[in-house]
């Protein structure tokens, strides 16, 4: 009867020990690793900045094609998080801030050639403009219009989406006198609520009939962002929302919440293409 009793046990825990293997490897495959690497502008000579140089983005961008790494769309990974459409072994998001022409010039190319595919994030307010809105300063480096990324929109390698319309902006300009879209000091919830709307809504308005696909997300200006504005953004319809923050993303299939202020890492004219491909844990 002891004997039984032990073998029974033994039976259960086996048996335990199989299920709990099959619901890891089941979570496993519900889950992704999905880095994002954040540029800016492109130039013939870049810098430690925000500049990076033709020659150097190539680099990096055929050190990622070459160890495995296919650049996703926003679709994709939103496809991924709302139904399991799989994505590829070793996905990676490039996105591209506040849009210079120098993104349709050098980097549009670049991927193109390689079957890459970005996003650029656009200050509205910039959009298409030599001056500066409120100083009538001229803008350097020079920003594109939706019209003249369209060619490049239309054929899959660049999609457009928010950095906001005015919201790039920080108290010390002197413009505006608020901190990316965080909140005035003193200002009243409902207050700041209307102001983050007014400012998606102009931007979605400057936007509509000129660029062929959805407007779905947003990123922080200065990385900046508050759990309020995030839950503002996700009820107006913005599914995916991006911060600086330099670390890989784990999304999750079935949860939305995933794709929440997600972290990107800031790429230089300092990585080499084996540098950054080490960076994202490539081989």
């Amino acid at each position: 009867m002891r004997l039984g009793w032990r073998k029974w046990a033994a039976l259960a825990l086996g048996l335990l020990l199989v299920l709990l293997g099959a619901d890891t490897l089941y979570a496993e495959s519900r889950t992704c690793t999905l880095p994002v690497l954040m540029y800016h502008h492109f130039a013939q000579e870049g810098n430690g900045g925000t500049i990076v140089s033709e020659a150097r983005f190539r680099e990096q961008m055929e050190a990622l094609k070459g160890d495995g790494f296919t650049a996703v769309t926003l679709g994709e990974v939103l496809d991924y998080v709302d139904n399991g459409a799989p994505l590829p072994e070793k996905p990676v998001l490039i996105t591209m801030d506040d849009g210079y022409t120098s993104n349709l010039e050098i980097a549009a190319p670049i991927l193109e050639e390689l079957g890459f595919r970005a996003t650029v994030f656009v200050i509205g307010v910039n959009e298409g403009r030599t001056a500066y809105l409120h100083d009538g300063k001229e803008l350097k480096p020079p920003r594109f219009s939706y019209e003249e990324a369209s060619e490049w929109v239309n054929k899959g390698v660049l999609d457009l989406q928010s950095h906001t319309w005015d919201m790039h902006q920080l108290a010390g300009y002197g413009f505006s006198g608020r901190d990316g879209v965080r909140a005035l000091p003193g200002e009243k919830k409902e207050d700041w609520k209307q102001a983050v709307a007014e400012d998606l809504e102009t931007f979605r308005e400057a936007r509509k009939g000129r660029v062929a696909t959805e407007l779905v997300a947003l990123a922080y200006p200065f990385g900046y962002w508050e759990e309020a504005v995030d839950q503002w953004l996700e009820d107006a319809g913005i599914a995916l929302t991006f911060t600086t923050e330099g670390h890989a993303n784990r999304l999750r299939v079935g949860d939305r919440d995933s794709l929440r202020c997600l972290g990107r890492y800031n790429v230089t004219e300092c990585y080499t293409g084996q540098a950054l491909v080490a960076l994202l844990g490539g081989d």
